[in-house]
């Protein structure tokens, strides 16, 4: 029985939707948009900037708790989570798959499917921030940076390169450090491949650095660093075998579609990871 079922009326699922993508966000409006009504979508941001376009998505918080059993009683207000972490946020992964057993709540991983490799792309593919740091002097002299910000300061050690950074919206001065070779690269959403493409010509970029994060926005700038005949610099994603999750979101739908049906709560929730 749905939290938010009230006597005589229609039975109303409450969803936890926590995203950490635009991709994510996308879903949220998508939810609304089949469901109506029957699904009350509350969103959490952890560390993207996207707003849904849907008035009827409801915006309840930025950040998980940071307290274990304070996320593990938030879960328990909802009837099912979609957890669209950014696919790179192991820690914040493994505190709501966690918290989502301990509260016995259906629990979704949403992740956007990787982004198939066009043989014009020219990937030099490594594992980590530090692989990427270690690789980017052999590879360019200027070097586009689509990381997440905290990533940034990483390439400082790297003496005698420019790295502009692309960011989604400009930091303001006291709270940017770097020096001036890490100028800021303004790319608002929503992007298009013909503003990735004056990017990279305005910053005459010899090379894009990033993660393989499958996200839409993100694959806009794979696409013209293509067309320029730029090496990406490309941070693998991190592999979590035991995360089944939806790849579209029509497989979230679809996943949804058939948790929302009235039926013993665990019984739904033995079905979470077979999308």
């Amino acid at each position: 029985m749905s939290r938010n079922e009230s006597k005589g009326g229609p039975t109303v699922s409450t969803c936890l939707l926590v995203a950490g993508t635009p991709d994510a966000v996308r879903l949220a409006d998508a939810i609304v948009d089949r469901f109506g009504g029957g699904v009350r979508v509350e969103l959490v941001f952890v560390g993207v900037a996207a707003m849904p376009s849907n008035r009827r998505v409801t915006v309840s918080g930025i950040g998980l708790p940071s307290e274990d059993s304070a996320l593990v009683a938030w879960t328990r207000t909802g009837d099912l989570v979609i957890d669209g972490l950014d696919p790179f946020d192991l820690p914040a992964i493994r505190r709501l798959t966690a918290a989502t057993e301990a509260a016995g709540c259906p629990r979704l991983p949403f992740r956007s499917r990787m982004w198939e490799r066009h043989p014009l792309d020219r990937w030099v593919e490594v594992r980590d921030l530090a692989g990427a740091v270690k690789a980017i002097p052999s590879v360019a002299r200027i070097a586009l940076l689509s990381l997440p910000r905290a990533q940034i300061s990483a390439f400082e050690q790297v003496g005698g390169l420019r790295f502009p950074v692309r960011l989604p919206a400009a930091v303001p001065a006291p709270a940017w450090t770097l020096p001036p070779r890490f100028p800021q690269v303004l790319a608002p959403a929503p992007t298009s491949l013909a503003r990735e493409c004056h990017i990279l010509r305005e910053t005459k970029a010899q090379a894009v650095v990033m993660r393989a994060t499958g996200a839409l926005d993100d694959g806009i700038l794979v696409a013209a660093a293509r067309s320029f005949d730029l090496p990406v610099v490309m941070i693998r994603r991190p592999i979590d075998r035991k995360d089944r999750a939806a790849r579209s979101i029509t497989a979230a739908l679809e996943w949804l579609e058939h948790a929302v049906k009235p039926g013993p709560r665990g019984s739904v929730s033995r079905e979470t990871d077979r999308v």
